[in-house]
């Protein structure tokens, strides 16, 4: 246990933020949301992300030139989580719960249905983001969605028959899983090249945006003046709860962990809305829910344990570079992949072209110039007609973060010392 703490401190930090949102997130559905049942459910998302973003909105500044850097497919992930994971899927969970509580639909319906997120998610991990895990961790996920369900149901049983997947409400839990859990995917490659406080504060205001020309178009707009000050109360306590600091500190962890054991250590909802259940409502636990907590925690545990991604491996061309490299003394080979979906740093490599080699590979934005970011190699042995290779790229880790460096000579300083992992 000592050697795991050592060895995976970041992923399990990661992992421990992305419960805690979870904790806040089961708050929200079972004691805060349904005070707000009668509002339509367009302005509640308008909102609450508009009241989120009044206090994230100093990160927005703070993270400016990152901003303003970002490529392409950066601001279309941006975009997906916004419309997604922010609007698209908040409203449809919220319309989903509020039929349920209105009567029109068992919670069975709803609770089964949007636990396909995680489903959802690694699928799209796998596929978008080229997320390999072992496949320990593929059975340990199996293991955790399944005592993830035994929990919600332990103590009422689950009927089929209770189920109905022809009403709408049904409809409306699927695209909520389907919107949280490609969000959990497009976020990753968020955080992967901007840093956790300014995309929350991003989500939160383009999502405000967006909901706000929806309640325009559906006329919930007029309906602003009929929320209450206790509505107004319970909006508050969102923001500071399961809103803007839920995903505060949810980003935090998506930046530490994968997205596929993101979205697993979301499953933590379900056993914190059960516990919170049985210490404010005096609801005791059945025996299969005990069994399935305990199950669930040790599925945890062995989720953040398998959940490193195994080395990734791509192939990129030669590409002219400014010199900069050559000039501080240490001459870097400019590359042409920049659309790689890792976090940006510094990474020990193997690189295969006529030979092998070790080297470092810096993937990021210089702090020296206004485009997007930068691959560059770094290996000790002189290549010969380098200018027509392609090399074959595999990440063995991550050495650091990219940093602002005061001067050259403390620049140099830094890579004298990355350089101590090739000698």
């Amino acid at each position: 246990m000592q050697k795991f703490w050592k060895l995976d401190k970041p992923r399990i930090f990661g992992a421990l933020a992305i419960m805690l949102a979870a904790l806040l997130w089961s708050l929200d559905g079972t004691f805060i949301r349904p005070k707000l049942y009668l509002l339509p459910a367009d302005l509640v998302v308008f909102v609450e992300h508009a009241l989120g973003f009044i206090i994230l909105a100093p990160f927005i500044m703070f993270g400016w030139q990152k901003i303003i850097r970002l490529t392409r497919k950066d601001w279309a992930a941006i975009i997906w989580v916004c419309a997604f994971g922010g609007l698209i899927g908040t409203i449809m969970i919220t319309k989903a719960f509020f039929a349920a509580i209105g009567g029109e639909v068992t919670f069975a319906t709803v609770v089964i249905l949007q636990k396909l997120q995680p489903v959802f998610a690694l699928l799209m991990a796998r596929i978008i983001l080229g997320e390999k895990l072992k496949g320990k961790f593929y059975l340990w996920a199996a293991v955790a969605v399944l005592a993830g369900y035994f929990l919600a149901f332990g103590k009422t049983g689950l009927n089929l028959t209770d189920i109905n997947f022809l009403n709408n409400a049904a409809v409306f839990a699927v695209i909520a899983a389907f919107a949280f859990g490609s969000s959990t995917v497009f976020g990753k490659k968020i955080v992967n090249h901007l840093d956790f406080k300014t995309t929350a504060a991003l989500r939160f205001g383009l999502t405000a945006l967006l909901a706000l020309a929806l309640i325009a178009i559906s006329g919930s707009v007029a309906k602003f003046n009929s929320i209450s000050f206790s509505q107004w109360q319970y909006f508050a306590l969102i923001v500071f709860t399961s809103g803007a600091a839920a995903m505060f500190i949810y980003y935090y962890g998506l930046k530490r962990v994968t997205a596929s054991v993101a979205t697993l250590c979301e499953l933590f909802w379900p056993l914190s809305a059960v516990f919170l259940d049985y210490f404010i409502n005096k609801n005791i636990l059945s025996p299969l829910q005990i069994l399935s907590s305990i199950v669930l925690l040790f599925a945890f545990f062995k989720i953040v344990k398998e959940g490193k991604a195994q080395e990734l491996e791509f192939i990129a061309s030669v590409k002219p570079g400014s010199g900069q490299g050559a000039r501080l003394g240490f001459p870097t080979i400019n590359l042409d992949k920049i659309d790689l979906n890792i976090d940006y740093g510094v990474y020990l490599v193997e690189v295969k072209t006529d030979n092998n080699y070790k080297g470092l590979l810096h993937f990021g934005l210089k702090e020296t110039f206004a485009e997007g970011p930068s691959l560059e190699l770094f290996i000790k042995e002189r290549i010969d007609g380098i200018e027509n290779k392609r090399f074959s790229i595999n990440i063995i880790k991550k050495i650091r973060e990219i940093k602002k460096f005061a001067d050259i000579k403390a620049l140099k300083a830094q890579i004298e010392k990355d350089l101590e992992e090739i000698r």
